[in-house]
């Protein structure tokens, strides 16, 4: 839809109206990739602290005991 102007001043109004819409549009545009890179890479120094941390096997005696379910479970006939 084309709009008539009856002078500059009006004109120039439209056209800068024009603009600040397209670069709001634009800022929004770019905020919200923005945003989401920043959400994903944020807690990533965590991930290689974790990475640095180290462990070690330790032998553990075991015993080698054996339940017998006799004893725990005598009604097994029943």
């Amino acid at each position: 839809m084309k709009k008539l102007f009856s002078n500059g001043t009006e004109k120039a109004l439209e056209v800068a109206n024009q603009v600040i819409y397209s670069f709001k549009v634009l800022m929004i545009g770019l905020f919200i990739p923005f945003v989401f890179i920043f959400g994903i890479s944020y807690n990533r120094h965590t991930a290689t602290e974790e990475s640095e941390i180290n462990m070690s096997k330790q032998n553990v005696a075991t015993n080698n005991n054996r339940v017998a379910f006799v004893k725990v479970l005598p009604d097994q006939n029943a």
